[in-house]
Parts: structure tokens; sequence; C-alpha cells
């Protein structure tokens, strides 16, 4: 496969400076399929001229590590060719980016948090660059002892409970410094390279799939992502990771539920999984479909709602819930995760809002390529809103 670019970088004028054009392939590896953008990050706007998919099948081992290397090249290959042949239509000609952003997949990441905390003697007296860069220093030190190979640090400071970005300048007994760190395996990180590399591409750019999904949330809140094989848990403040789990049930032992009852051959389960979504199926048979899935959604939400109380030993969750990813347009994901007791055995700033993640406007976005965006693309789409950020 050859996939050099066909487009040469070009320069243009935004005002009075001179900036160069940057296109990105975003690689976006689900359970079950690889997503793909092409995109175009201008100065003050970023522009998404294609989209692709393809299914992955037989990748991952039942831990999830990744085992079949071509099998995954392939996909990413199908997914990555989609995209980039729409272009064609919608910028008149061919775009291959040379240069890639993968989110790396929950389930081979892990989250932890490093919490710093300093009370000075003086608090009347102004914080002074040095002792800002000194507890910054000591924060990154712990930071490096971590086991694994840090994928994302998303860093915090509070000056008496006030969040801030610099303490320079400003008064107060308690400094509190947090590194919420995301790690994996140095081997994945590997193994996606190689794949890159039999791609064409040049040497890729790392985000993980959390921080994508919460970039996505505009705000505060539980993001349930969920999968075919599995559900990434993210809790997200100010549209930034704060924590994350991941829930071994995703969307695979509902679809087995409503094949089993409607006896519909793999072949019809995809066609007869959009009529129910569209609701485009007989009043009777919505019914049973929302029935025969009672049983299967509660055991989800209980397991979700385990990693949850992990999440909020300290903290009380932000108080609205998002269901996301290919599985949560089931309707009956949203029917049962709205008639849930969440308050009885978790500790919630006021009692959570459960809604269907929807696509904002695309803020800082035009999309050339028409897709109506749902509640599948919101890995995608935060990487799109994250990639400005590793220009």
């Amino acid at each position: 496969m050859s996939r050099k670019s066909s487009l040469p970088q070009t320069r243009y004028k935004a005002g009075t400076s001179v900036r160069t054009k940057e296109f990105r392939s975003l690689i976006d590896l689900g359970t079950a399929s690889v997503k793909t953008l092409v995109i175009e990050v201008g100065p003050k706007q970023m522009h998404v001229w294609g989209h692709g998919q393809s299914p992955l099948e037989g990748s991952y081992a039942p831990d999830g590590q990744i085992v079949d290397y071509e099998a995954l090249v392939t996909a990413c290959d199908a997914a990555l060719s989609a995209a980039e042949e729409m272009t064609r239509h919608t910028f008149g000609h061919k775009i291959v980016p040379d240069r890639s952003v993968w989110s790396v997949p929950a389930w081979l990441c892990r989250g932890r948090t490093v919490v710093l905390q300093h009370r000075r003697p003086q608090p009347q007296k102004r914080i002074s660059r040095r002792e800002w860069q000194v507890l910054q220093s000591r924060l990154e030190s712990a930071v490096r002892h971590l086991s694994g190979k840090p994928v994302d640090i998303v860093r915090a400071a509070r000056v008496e409970n006030h969040n801030v970005t610099d303490a320079t300048g400003l008064r107060g007994e308690l400094l509190a410094l947090q590194a919420f760190v995301v790690s994996t395996d140095a081997n994945v990180l590997t193994t996606l390279q190689k794949v890159a590399i039999a791609l064409e591409l040049d040497p890729p750019a790392f985000v993980s799939q959390a921080r994508a999904v919460a970039a996505g949330s505009s705000g505060d809140g539980v993001i349930l992502d969920v999968g075919r094989w599995g559900t990434g848990v993210v809790v997200a403040r100010l549209a930034q990771l704060a924590d994350m789990a991941w829930v071994s049930m995703g969307g695979q032992s509902l679809y087995r539920t409503l094949a089993n009852g409607f006896g519909l051959t793999p072949a019809q389960l995809p066609s007869f999984c959009q009529a129910y979504i569209t609701g485009q199926l007989p009043p009777e048979a919505m019914a049973t479909a929302n029935a025969a899935l009672v049983d299967p959604v509660t055991r989800w939400l209980d397991l979700v709602v385990e990693q949850l109380a992990t999440l909020a030993a300290e903290t009380s969750l932000p108080h609205h819930i998002y269901l996301a990813g290919g599985a949560s347009r089931l309707p009956a994901m949203l029917q049962e995760a709205s008639r849930y007791p969440w308050m009885r055995r978790l500790s919630w700033q006021r009692h959570p809002r459960v809604c269907l993640w929807q696509a904002p406007t695309l803020r800082g976005l035009t999309d050339h390529s028409r897709r109506v965006w749902d509640a599948s693309d919101l890995v995608r789409l935060g990487l799109a809103w994250l990639t400005t950020s590793l220009i």
C-alpha cells in the first residue's frame, strides 16, 4: 500500500502573518471498528474534509491486547482510504496526510492521580515564581516515578480551593497541584507505531480515548462510551479528563439478546438494530425489544455503578450523565438509565440527568463531509478538538 501525501504543504496569509496549512488523519481504534477523519487545522478554524470507517474483527485477545497486527493494519488502511477518497469530492482532489493522531484504546490504559499539597508558612506573602516552579518540579518528579508509558497528563492547580493555571503573584496558605496521568504498556505504543509505519505515516501523536471523550463533553459530566465489547467510564470537569475506568460489558450482550429474542441471523441483526434505533419497527416489536433488554441493561448499569463508586470515593460526581458510543443509541439504554436509582449508591452534586450524547454545535469545526454526527462519533470529534493542542 502506498500512502505518500499527494498534497504538498501550502502557505496562506492570515492578516499580517503567514501560517502553514496543517492536515491530519485522526484514527479512533474502537472495539469493533476503526473510525477516521481527515481534517485541516487552520489558524482560527478546523475543517473536516473526509470520514471513514472499517470493521475491526479478531485484532484483540480476550484481555484486550493487540494480537493480529495484520488485521489491524488492514482495517486502519481501509478506514483511512475511505476518508481520503471522500476528499476528492469535498476538497477538489485527494488529501493523504502524512501526520496522524491516534486514540489509544481505553481498555489498554489506566489512570492515576498524583496530588501534591503544600501549606505555606506565610500565606500573606505573594507566591514567587521560584516557589511555584519548585512545586511544579516536585509534581513532575512524582509523575516520572509512575510505572507505564504516559499517554496523557492532565494538570490542575488550586490556591485556597480556587482553580488557577499559574499561582505566581497570588496569596494563600494552601496550594494543591494535581496531575491525572493516563498510561499504557510501552509495547502498546510500539505496536501502534509499527502500524503507522506500515501505513507509511509519519511517527504519530497519541491521545487516550478517555481524554478524547472528555474533550467532547463541553463541560462537567460522566460519559459512558459504550463499545461492542466494553464501556469506557469517564469523569470530565470543564471538558478535561478527571478520572476514568473500564467496564468489561458493552453492546455485544445486548445485540445477542435481540438476536436470540427475534431469531435473527448475524446478517439480519445490523438492519434490525438500525430500525430499532430509528423507531421504524412496528410498535409491538419496539415494545418487545425494550422489554427484552431490561435485564441486560440493568446488569450493565450495575457494573457501571461499581466503577463509579470507586471514582467517587472522595468527591461527588457531576450530575450530567451522557450515553455515547454505538450501542448507546439502542432506545432501551436511555430508557433504563433514566429509571435507574443512581442516588442510592453514589454521591452526586444533585440528582443526575441522563441523556444521549449529541454532537454540540461543532465548535471550531467546519464540516464539509456533510455527515450527520451521532453518539458513535464522540471519540473522533474529541480527537479533532484536541488536535490544535498537539500542533
